[in-house]
C-alpha cells in the first residue's frame, strides 16, 4: 500500500472520529434539557456507531492496512477530544 492511500485512511478515520465524538458532545450537552434521556442516548449511540461501523466497512473494504490506517486516525481524534474536554485540575494525569 503506498503513502498517499496511508494518509488518506488516517484522516478518513480522523473524520469519522470527529463525527463521532462531536456527535457525542452535541448529545451530552442536550442530555441536561431531555425529558427522555435515555431515547437520546441509545438513539445517539446507535446512529453514531452505525455511522462509524459503515465508515470502516466500506473505506477499509476488508484490507487490515486501510483498517489499521482508520483506527489511528480514529484513535487520535478521541486523544485530542479527552485532552480538550478535560478539567484544568485533571491535565497532568
Amino acid at each position: 500500500m503506498n503513502i498517499s492511500v496511508m494518509l488518506a485512511m488516517v484522516s478518513a478515520g480522523a473524520i469519522i472520529g470527529v463525527l463521532y465524538f462531536g456527535g457525542l458532545w452535541l448529545t451530552l450537552n442536550k442530555l441536561t434539557r431531555a425529558k427522555s434521556w435515555g431515547l437520546w442516548l441509545g438513539v445517539s449511540f446507535m446512529m453514531r456507531a452505525t455511522m462509524a461501523m459503515a465508515g470502516f466497512w466500506f473505506l477499509g473494504a476488508g484490507d487490515w492496512q486501510r483498517l489499521l490506517a482508520l483506527t489511528i486516525g480514529f484513535t487520535i481524534v478521541r486523544f485530542l477530544s479527552i485532552k480538550r474536554i478535560r478539567p484544568e485540575s485533571l491535565q497532568t494525569l
